[in-house]
């Protein structure tokens, strides 16, 4: 009987040991799993915010393309109706986009010297300001967070 005994506790002690190891390979398999999940979620959380981005980006580049036109209207109001009401509704309105894209982190591209990075040359004419210094805006530029939106179209004394 003693035998028998002796025997039937290996037996439940070779299933207990095999059943150790099946439950480390669930839980090995469940954390592998787990991992990956929570990578896939983080890379799925940036492509989202990449988007989202590339959207606002498009966005403001349309407001950009609004603003250009309002700053060529108010070029051509002429001195007298500046104090029309109607006139200062619309300069507030440039003024209130203006604001917001500050506010969304766009920026004015206001550099003086000629940079290839932001700015694209429109004309080059000889003065007697330095090579390669920015003389006239033609169209704004703008950034956001140090990428450049649009490039600002600009008119330079000739490089040399």
């Amino acid at each position: 009987m003693k035998k028998q005994g002796g025997k039937k506790i290996k037996e439940l002690e070779k299933e207990i040991e095999t059943l150790i190891q099946e439950k480390d390979e669930y839980l090995n398999s469940w954390k592998r799993d787990l991992a990956n999940y929570i990578n896939y979620k983080n890379k799925e959380c940036e492509r989202t915010q990449e988007v989202v981005i590339s959207l606002k980006e498009l966005m403001f580049q349309k407001i950009i393309q609004i603003l250009d036109n309002m700053y060529i209207a108010e070029k051509s109001i002429e001195k007298k109706l500046i104090d029309n009401p109607s006139i200062k509704g619309l300069l507030m309105i440039r003024k209130q986009m203006e604001d917001f894209l500050k506010s969304e982190g766009v920026s004015e591209i206001d550099e003086k010297k000629f940079n290839p990075e932001v700015h694209e040359i429109v004309e080059e004419v000889e003065t007697s300001q330095k090579s390669g210094e920015v003389i006239e805006i033609i169209q704004k530029g703008y950034k956001i967070n140090g990428k450049v939106l649009r490039p600002a179209k600009v008119k330079i004394n000739k490089l040399s």
